[in-house]
């Protein structure tokens, strides 16, 4: 897969324009303050979800809201890339930071050295481990949501529908913590791997018959010659009824990487577990379409489904703050980029991620 289209700006950009809009103001209306450290958004990066191992697969960054804030919602982004390239950064999910939610950006294994299920393993793995240490970094543990775009998609929608299936849970890293997770944005993911090659069509740029087609190294074959191994890597296969989880899905409407249908089928089964679901079709022939209107219906789907600002406001003058705590992490805490930073990032490391999301 090939991706057809840059991000037209960057996330940092993005981040400012929505704390002005937040606020009300612009810059012109409002003069320059000197803020301290503690009132920016701050990071630390590449901390292990997996217990002695330091390999960059198992790592993730965590970003703090500006301000003292305790029991915050947590965000998790889950990369694109084909299941088999991609990193953690950057993340669209910076402008999240000023409404007052903390934001987690993961990394996972790839195929073909790792098939399926590692990938859901450590996206499990990585979710467990939030929870676990969510008192230490002033998250709220009942209220994480996650985040991902394509092949992140499909695996933040396969993390949503599988909520208590032991079948997926895995034994990396933390045990004994609950993976399930209350909201799920789901961007030009796969729904259904055992109806992909068919809706593809003659518009197919998966290259569905290749043993070194993205499909294939994910299942260690074809969907079509590994037919249980496709149901169990699909989303649609664990949409029973009763399930909690809203579930916001966007899909470009001419998408040439992955077929809309596989967003309409996934939105099909979510609506008849009985969870709220949205389907938004984006006016769009690229397979990545991130703009301010399109992030903008992210934030308002986490801030209807998790967000809470009442709570946040009181639980911030009981508790210690996310930020001092997660300063006493081995890793070094640090500010969040500057809008100068962003645009390095985007021209270097965002230009290559971008180059492989939509694979």
């Amino acid at each position: 897969m090939r991706l057809h289209s840059a991000f037209s700006l960057t996330f940092l950009s993005i981040a400012v324009l929505f704390n002005f809009t937040a606020c009300g103001s612009t810059p012109a209306e409002t003069p320059p303050k000197e803020e301290s450290k503690a009132a920016q958004p701050r990071v630390i990066e590449n901390i292990s979800y997996v217990d002695k191992d330091t390999g960059v697969a198992h790592t993730l960054d965590l970003y703090f809201p500006p301000g003292e804030h305790a029991k915050v919602p947590l965000l998790v982004w889950i990369h694109g890339g084909a299941w088999k390239e991609g990193d953690k950064q950057p993340s669209p999910m910076m402008p999240l930071l000023v409404r007052g939610f903390a934001v987690a950006g993961i990394n996972y294994r790839f195929a073909p050295d790792h098939k399926f299920p590692a990938q859901i393993h450590d996206c499990k793995a990585a979710i467990r481990w939030l929870r676990k240490h969510a008192d230490q970094y002033g998250f709220d543990k009942n209220r994480i949501g996650v985040f991902g775009i394509s092949a992140g998609g499909h695996l933040a929608a396969l993390l949503g529908a599988s909520n208590g299936v032991k079948e997926l849970e895995g034994n990396v890293g933390v045990t004994g913590e609950s993976s399930d997770v209350q909201a799920v944005v789901a961007w030009c993911g796969v729904g259904n791997l055992a109806t992909l090659h068919a809706q593809g069509g003659k518009n197919d740029q998966l290259d569905y018959d290749s043993d070194k087609a993205p499909v294939s190294m994910f299942l260690g074959g074809t969907a079509e010659k590994n037919p249980e191994i496709a149901k169990a890597a699909s989303p649609v296969t664990y949409l029973k009824p009763g399930l909690k989880v809203p579930c916001l899905i966007m899909h470009a409407e001419r998408d040439p990487v992955v077929p809309f249908a596989q967003s309409q089928e996934l939105y099909d089964a979510w609506k008849k577990t009985g969870a709220p679901v949205t389907l938004e079709s984006v006016k769009s022939d690229q397979h990545i379409f991130i703009s301010v209107p399109t992030m903008m219906t992210v934030i308002d789907f986490f801030q209807k489904t998790l967000g809470d600002k009442e709570s946040l406001t009181a639980d911030s003058a009981k508790a210690p703050p996310a930020t001092a705590a997660a300063a006493k992490d081995k890793n070094a805490s640090k500010a969040a980029p500057t809008e100068a930073d962003a645009q390095k990032a985007s021209d270097t490391q965002a230009g290559r991620q971008l180059k492989n999301a939509a694979k």
